[in-house]
């Protein structure tokens, strides 16, 4: 009786706990963590009214409506924990397709189990099978998680202990109730059949407040380091910039200089269609650095740093430049491209990578197809573009087509980069490079 009251306790205080922390942090799987808490505190005490409130057990066992609400605690119970689950292993449930469809599965199951369990009852059907499977109704989408993170490493760790303890003390439960309605009372959990599960639940709360721990240290280290790198790529960014603008910019403005001067030479001796051609050469070269000067401003200004407005953006481009050659284009930008952030000198090196090969592959492949592939692996971000023209001979163009400056802006972000291509069969290049969530 002690315990239950220490426990119940427990319960109402951890969700006072965890909802402020919900206020503060507005996570979901915090929220999830703390109506779960709720749920179970308000199961525990219906099924423990004299432990309480001193109410006669028979007054509310008896009940017509305890069997119905009892059973809709426990089924809310695995709603909470299921979508509570479903946040902290976001990746997981995004990579898998099988994942997703256990938990879709599960979700349309729940309430089906509670309408034949209220249509049996209400039939005065035995209801037993139905009711213990409400235990396990989240079996199959735990077993999973648990498969697909068996070796994690960090706070969802303390996540996967907790649940395989959870699991535990939902069996022990589960035939210690069954012993209980059976008549059998043989061992002490005979008389409390619910002692595991409170017990396992208490564990779990402790893992769970651990893992919340660790989760703040490494978010703390993280911003650090973040931070430190920002500085880093900033100052390297700026070197960068002032190196492009003299050396790219400064060239096309000192072009543009030396062909209105011609141009006003030709207009002053009558050179009419010499003009025209000057003032075309002139217009041509200040569009391009318009243009230039645009995509740099766009890769620096603060804002655009999510991977999934960078893909964005080079989808935009693709479209605009294969729309020049009436070339079909096919991108693919994954869901989790808005969870993940990029630096800013890793931003503009990848977007002018990109760049560079959508307009090559425009220019000059002769194809009717542009595809543009980007994927997130873990902290790993893959990029393809792959045309269907006419390819190339690698070891014949090695300085051709911007090659060696692709490859230059690969190396300065430390990306992986990959040229396949051959006569007559395409170009496809692969760049694979770290990022952060």
């Amino acid at each position: 009786e002690t315990f239950y009251l220490f426990f119940e306790g427990i319960m109402l205080f951890q969700v006072l706990y965890f909802g402020m922390i919900f206020l503060l942090s507005r996570r979901k799987d915090v929220l999830f963590y703390s109506l779960l808490n709720l749920i179970s505190a308000a199961y525990f005490f219906l099924n423990a009214p004299d432990t309480f409130l001193r109410i006669n057990e028979d007054i509310v066992f008896n009940s017509v409506y305890y069997s119905y609400i009892n059973y809709a605690l426990i089924l809310l119970m695995a709603l909470m924990y299921l979508l509570f689950l479903k946040e902290i292993f976001s990746e997981s449930v995004i990579e898998s397709r099988l994942l997703r469809r256990i938990y879709q599965l599960t979700m349309g199951f729940i309430p089906v189990l509670y309408i034949l369990f209220a249509w049996f009852e209400y039939k005065d059907w035995n209801t037993d099978l139905i009711f213990y499977m409400g235990y396990f109704v989240n079996g199959p989408f735990c077993t999973w998680i648990l498969m697909k993170n068996r070796a994690v490493k960090g706070y969802r760790f303390f996540i996967i202990l907790g649940m395989f303890i959870i699991f535990l003390c939902v069996s022990i439960t589960l035939w210690f109730t069954i012993r209980y309605n059976e008549g059998r009372r043989d061992y002490i959990l005979d008389y409390y059949p619910l002692m595991a599960i409170k017990t396992g639940m208490l564990i779990d709360v402790i893992l769970f407040q651990l893992a919340l721990t660790q989760r703040w240290q490494n978010q703390e280290k993280e911003l650090a380091i973040q931070q430190l790198q920002s500085e880093l790529a900033l100052a390297k960014m700026r070197n960068k910039i002032s190196q492009e603008l003299h050396d790219d910019i400064g060239s096309t403005l000192s072009g543009i200089h030396m062909y209105s001067h011609l141009a006003q030479k030709q207009a002053e001796t009558g050179e009419k269609e010499n003009t025209n051609k000057s003032l075309s050469i002139i217009q041509v070269a200040s569009g391009d650095m318009i243009n230039r000067l645009k995509d740099m401003v766009w890769t620096i200004q603060p804002g655009h740093d999510t991977l999934k407005e960078l893909l964005e953006k080079i989808q935009e481009y693709a479209v605009f430049m294969a729309g020049s050659k009436h070339m079909e284009v096919d991108v693919t930008i994954p869901e989790v491209a808005n969870t993940f952030k990029i630096i800013t000198e890793c931003r503009h090196h990848i977007f002018m990578i990109a760049k560079e090969i959508i307009n090559n592959a425009v220019k000059y492949s002769g194809g009717s197809r542009l595809s543009v592939v980007s994927e997130v692996k873990h902290n790993d971000f893959f990029l393809t573009i792959k045309d269907n023209g006419s390819g190339f001979n690698q070891v014949e163009t090695k300085k051709g087509n911007g090659i060696l400056n692709i490859k230059k802006r690969a190396e300065e972000i430390s990306a992986t980069l990959e040229l396949n291509t051959n006569l007559d069969h395409g170009t496809e290049w692969r760049l694979m490079v770290k990022i952060t969530r």
